[in-house]
């Protein structure tokens, strides 16, 4: 993921939400404020002049479509480890493996980096499609709580924590 991704990757992020979490979200948000909101987040994450030792990673296409990606920010919190903040896949291409071949790429990457936490991401308690694709890829649910605001509000969300990412790796 570079800088030059910020317009696509704000772009499906937003259809994500659109698609997972109508009637969670407000239909105002979803529809007026949530391409733009998150156009602005992307570039401020992806552009921006503070260092970062976070990163992503796209799918693609042959044609270069946006499939999906994940972001990553490493060494997040010192007893959880690593926290995907991001993962998306296209949402009429759910189901097709596109997500557990980002979680893969996740767990080589940290992998190749020398990482030996775990890894961990927070999914909405009411995305249950979400959470059980996530404990079908060996993932501990847990830590259940209220989000960080939201589309302006806070949401019941549990801790997916995978406390040997290299495991990500035998789910071919």
């Amino acid at each position: 993921m570079t800088a030059a991704d910020a317009d696509r990757v704000a772009a499906l992020h937003a259809a994500s939400w659109r698609s997972a979490y109508r009637g969670v979200f407000t239909d105002h948000y979803l529809d007026h404020e949530a391409d733009a909101e998150r156009r602005d987040a992307w570039h401020a994450r992806l552009t921006g002049d503070t260092p970062t030792h976070d990163w992503g990673v796209v799918a693609e296409d042959d044609t270069g479509r946006l499939l999906g990606f994940a972001y990553v920010m490493p060494a997040h919190d010192p007893l959880w480890g690593d926290y995907i903040d991001n993962l998306h896949v296209a949402p009429d291409l759910k189901g097709g493996g596109i997500g557990r071949r980002l979680m893969q790429a996740v767990a080589e990457r940290l992998q190749r980096d020398g990482s030996t936490r775990p890894l961990y991401l927070w999914v909405l308690d009411v995305n249950t499609a979400a959470r059980a694709f996530y404990e079908r890829l060996g993932a501990e649910v847990t830590d259940p709580r209220l989000s960080d605001p939201l589309a302006g509000q806070q949401h019941p969300v549990w801790r997916c924590v995978w406390r040997d990412p290299a495991r990500l790796l035998d789910h071919a």
